[in-house]
């Protein structure tokens, strides 16, 4: 076949799918059967992770009494994602993404089942809680250049960019009900079995991922390097290189930055401000993060519904705002109704933020690039530690409710910069 047969038919190909954006429904690409196995299987590791981060705090205060320690214990989870998601999106584009899933899965389920025996048998320390932790930390390096990338190609095949979209957005609202849900079951299982019960939860859930894995079809498409540690170092650079020429991937991993180092933190001081300030239990403390949750969701289907690519900047920068904006209102609040109902409405917020964030750095990147674009994503969001230590240290010095206050003042700063640099953010986008 001829150069020019090739590309009319690549045309021909891309033409019919973009004919499908306007079809494709959530319910469409559940219906696939890998689509459905990749992302349930995601949607278990999105609920361990929500679910740990409550019992993990909740345990570290009330062990240490410290809200930096609790701080820091978010950070070790954190951390990877900054160290190694440069690295997880080259080799992602080299190798076979479902076997690098499978990996991932499998060594959470065995940590998972070791973090059971020994909270089960007395020997459970803090340290061993740390390093169970940093695992779930080097797992979701592979949550953006491995298995959502997945995803976006799975439903890009079917439905063009407009598949893409909805796969990224349908995966945010995945993650958004797993926020609802962890929090919630985390507080019960920690007051009723102690940690044993989480891990022991956590061990079935990532055993079931790694089965639901592991009966999926995957067809990865054509590899873009051998995965020689030289190639590799040359792939992260060439796409450093490329997200300078690109001001809609640039914008967005700015005010990505900005939110992991300025608005996210807060989730560490939960604990704490509704142990010190509101004076609920470790159920209640588990609800205020799910009204974040709840509003993020119902965020997300009003998005999946109505959203389309001229949407996308502005939803993502002003979503950002609606989200700061009620944070630190929380961060004012001492009465717990309250405080349920601004952080629900900052999930309305954060909806915005989250669906769109993959979506466009995905669809506004080049097929060859998505797992080094997805994997900078990881790495911006991968910032959040220098953010976790930051508000550990301003709750120290000033309290918890306060260190929230300063930091969503500052990634407000951080935003009207952004839109002072990319007015694309803002302006409206032809149709």
């Amino acid at each position: 076949m001829s150069d020019t047969e090739r590309q009319s038919l690549q045309k021909g190909a891309s033409q019919k799918a973009a004919s499908q954006q306007g079809a494709v429904t959530p319910g469409t690409l559940i219906k696939d059967r890998d689509f459905r196995r990749i992302w349930i299987a995601g949607s278990l590791g999105w609920m361990m992770r929500w679910l740990e981060l409550l019992a993990v705090g909740v345990f570290t205060f009330e062990v240490t009494g410290s809200a930096l320690m609790v701080a820091l214990m978010t950070m070790v989870r954190m951390l990877p994602m900054l160290l190694f998601s440069a690295f997880t999106g080259a080799i992602a584009d080299s190798l076979d993404r479902r076997l690098m899933l499978l990996w991932g899965l499998g060594t959470l389920a065995v940590v998972s089942a070791i973090l059971t025996v020994l909270s089960l048998t007395g020997h459970l320390e803090l340290w061993h809680v740390a390093a169970g932790a940093f695992a779930s930390g080097i797992y979701m390096t592979l949550e953006f250049p491995v298995r959502r990338t997945m995803l976006g190609i799975i439903a890009g095949a079917k439905a063009g960019t407009g598949g893409a979209g909805m796969a990224m957005t349908l995966d945010s609202g995945s993650n958004h009900c797993m926020r609802l849900i962890g929090p919630i079951v985390g507080g019960l299982l920690l007051e009723a079995h102690g940690l044993p019960g989480v891990y022991i939860l956590g061990t079935v859930m990532f055993a079931i991922g790694f089965v639901m894995v592991l009966g999926a079809r995957y067809e990865a498409p054509a590899q873009t390097g051998s995965g020689s540690g030289s190639r590799i170092l040359a792939q992260i650079i060439e796409g450093f290189s490329y997200i300078r020429t690109n001001p809609r991937i640039m914008s967005t991993l700015f005010i990505t930055v900005a939110l992991n180092l300025c608005g996210f933190p807060y989730g560490a001081m939960v604990p704490v401000i509704g142990d010190q300030v509101l004076g609920q239990s470790a159920t209640a403390t588990g609800m205020l993060i799910s009204a974040d949750a709840a509003g993020a969701l119902l965020g997300v289907i009003v998005i999946a519904n109505l959203a389309r690519p001229r949407h996308y900047a502005r939803l993502y920068l002003y979503g950002s705002i609606i989200f700061l904006c009620m944070v630190f209102a929380f961060s004012l609040s001492y009465w717990y109704p309250a405080s349920l109902g601004l952080l629900f409405l900052a999930g309305l917020g954060v909806s915005g933020f989250a669906a769109m964030q993959s979506t466009i750095v995905f669809t506004s990147a080049p097929p060859e690039m998505r797992g080094r674009m997805m994997g900078v994503v990881a790495i911006c969001i991968g910032t959040g530690p220098i953010g976790v230590l930051q508000v550990g240290l301003l709750a120290d010095w000033f309290g918890g409710a306060m260190s929230v206050s300063i930091i969503t003042v500052e990634g407000l700063v951080a935003l009207l910069v952004a839109a002072l640099i990319w007015p694309h953010l803002y302006r409206r986008q032809p149709v």
